[in-house]
């Protein structure tokens, strides 16, 4: 072993040797890299959802520091935001904090340099925000506006800003306010409620404060309803097709504590079957799949009155209302109004002796119905394809009002389907007994009690025309605030077609509306704001009744 070691040792020595034989030229061609800094980017930022976020920087070298010599890319949350010097962003990411690069490439050598920094989004939809429905390219889509600053409107961002589709064939959005712990999907007591929006797939659930999807919980279905129930009989909840959806609070107050105590119920109209959900300090109550025998309920529906609740506790501060028991239902299939007592099964409007107390209206399907200002009157939409009637009824809230004054019908109007027909959207206001509906691309008005009389509806309040549009824009869906003092119009300007052409053509157009004169007036114009839109709704992030607070104070934004 030890005359190995000697061995290597004077191998190694003459290989020491033999490169000391050789003269160093001085040929080494040594390059000093170009170290760069930078000025302008800060560690850290803070920014809101979809506002601008814009970083100019400038560039110092230990060479040089031509901005033409260099590559330039923005990184933010591992993707690519923009190529170029100075970053002009809006912020199109998730709630949260987010790493961020710029990458300065030089040209010369592509030597890279990196600098580092961090951005934490805030919410933007944590607030009060128009929110519009859309069908863009295809794909149900969403689009919002923040009410609480100036700012654009987040265009069509829900599969590019969370990565998955909302859905197809978009329909309509429903606001829940029902906040009881323990109760998801129907409530979420962290958020005061939730949003749903109705499409081709089902009931979709969206996140009342990011607006987006709901971590393992995406649709509402007739699972979700059956599962409230005992285990015992299974129940048929087969054939699930959300239609029509309606969420309705009744008691809500303040404690003396701070906290907040609210219950309400919802209806749904799934394939022509009632649908039920009752939550009431802590209560549940819960029916599925109602149908009728050789029948198909209507996707519309409503109560028989809706009225603010008296303050009656001198602890409590009440903002909730009164709602009556019964809801009036319509069979599409027979033309028959029908009625719901508390959810139950859908019955007849007939004497005890079996005497139908409405006339039928065969050929004929409810498209739209609501409580009036004036308690127990309703307003009934019927369309057979060509005609349309107005309808304005009595219904009773209960069984004891049915016993002295039931269900009748005190005014039919026909009205000729180029004024109101299935395209068209209404508004009831609460305090008074105007209608407010959109057809094609004109506002109209109608006194509903005029039923009475056979007024037929002609009183235009507002045009498209008058607003800069041509003759393919129409109106497609409208809101008015909840404190009726302003108007929502979500206008199409897509005509026939059935996909983008270089941009969105889906606008929002916001009126003043005077609920004394029932007029309107154009305050602002939003363009190209979504994909062809199916409704506009306000998200106001708390219930509160007639957008007035605990100390009657207005606190809308709108």
């Amino acid at each position: 072993m030890m005359n190995k070691i000697i061995k290597y040792s004077a191998i190694l020595l003459a290989l020491a040797a033999m490169n000391a034989c050789y003269k160093d030229k001085g040929n080494y061609d040594y390059k000093e890299l170009n170290e760069l800094s930078i000025i302008g980017l800060a560690a850290n930022y803070e920014c809101d959802q979809d506002d601008s976020l814009n970083i100019p920087v400038k560039l110092e070298g230990t060479q040089y520091a031509d901005t033409s010599r260099f590559v330039y890319s923005w990184e933010i949350a591992r993707q690519i935001v923009q190529n170029g010097k100075d970053l002009h962003l809006k912020v199109n990411f998730v709630p949260g904090n987010h790493l961020g690069r710029l990458i300065v490439t030089d040209k010369s050598d592509s030597v890279k340099t990196y600098f580092r920094f961090s951005l934490r989004v805030s919410s933007a939809t944590a607030g009060d925000v128009m929110v519009v429905l859309s069908n863009s390219n295809g794909e149900a889509e969403l689009s919002y506006k923040r009410l609480d600053k100036e700012g654009p409107f987040a265009v069509n961002y829900f599969h590019s800003r969370f990565g998955e589709s909302l859905g197809t064939g978009a329909k309509s959005i429903s606001i829940n306010y029902i906040s009881l712990a323990d109760h998801i999907p129907f409530s979420d007591n962290t958020t005061l409620g939730a949003m749903q929006v109705i499409t081709k797939e089902g009931l979709r659930i969206v996140d009342k404060n990011n607006l987006g999807p709901v971590a393992n919980l995406k649709y509402i279905t007739g699972v979700t309803f059956a599962n409230k129930l005992p285990p015992y009989p299974v129940q048929d909840v087969s054939g699930f097709n959300p239609e029509h959806l309606l969420y309705q609070l009744d008691m809500w107050n303040h404690n003396p504590y701070g906290g907040i105590n609210q219950s309400g119920r919802m209806f749904l109209i799934s394939n022509g079957a009632l649908y039920y959900y009752m939550l009431s300090r802590g209560l549940v109550s819960t029916a599925v799949n109602q149908k009728v025998d050789g029948g198909y309920l209507a996707p519309a529906l409503c109560y028989a009155y809706i009225v603010n609740s008296p303050q009656t506790n001198p602890n409590l501060v009440m903002r909730g209302f009164d709602v009556s028991s019964y809801i009036l239902l319509f069979d599409n299939t027979n033309g028959r109004f029908m009625y719901s007592n508390a959810g139950g099964r859908p019955l007849t409007t007939v004497t005890k002796a079996g005497l139908e107390l409405l006339p039928t209206y065969p050929g004929y399907k409810m498209i739209y119905a609501s409580h009036t200002s004036t308690p127990n009157k309703c307003i009934a939409v019927l369309f057979n394809g060509t005609q349309t009637k107005l309808v304005y009824l009595h219904v009773p809230g209960n069984a004891t009002q049915a016993g002295t004054a039931n269900f009748s019908v005190q005014g039919t109007v026909d009205v000729p389907g180029s004024v109101i027909n299935e395209t068209t959207r209404f508004y009831n206001l609460r305090y008074s007994p105007y209608m407010v509906f959109a057809t094609g691309n004109k506002v109209y008005r109608y006194n509903v009690m005029n039923a009475q009389t056979g007024v037929i509806p002609a009183d235009v309040i507002a045009s498209l025309p008058e607003m800069g549009y041509d003759d393919k824009a129409t109106i497609n869906a409208l809101t008015v605030s909840r404190s009726e003092q302003h108007l929502l119009l979500a206008v199409s300007r897509y005509g026939t077609a059935t996909a983008d052409d270089g941009a969105p053509k889906g606008d929002v157009v916001k009126m003043r509306f005077n609920n004394a004169t029932i007029s309107a007036t154009m305050l602002e114009k939003f363009e190209g704001v979504s994909g062809n839109p199916v409704d506009i709704k306000i998200k106001y992030q708390t219930h509160q009744r007639d957008g007035v607070n605990r100390d009657g104070v207005l606190v809308d934004k709108i």
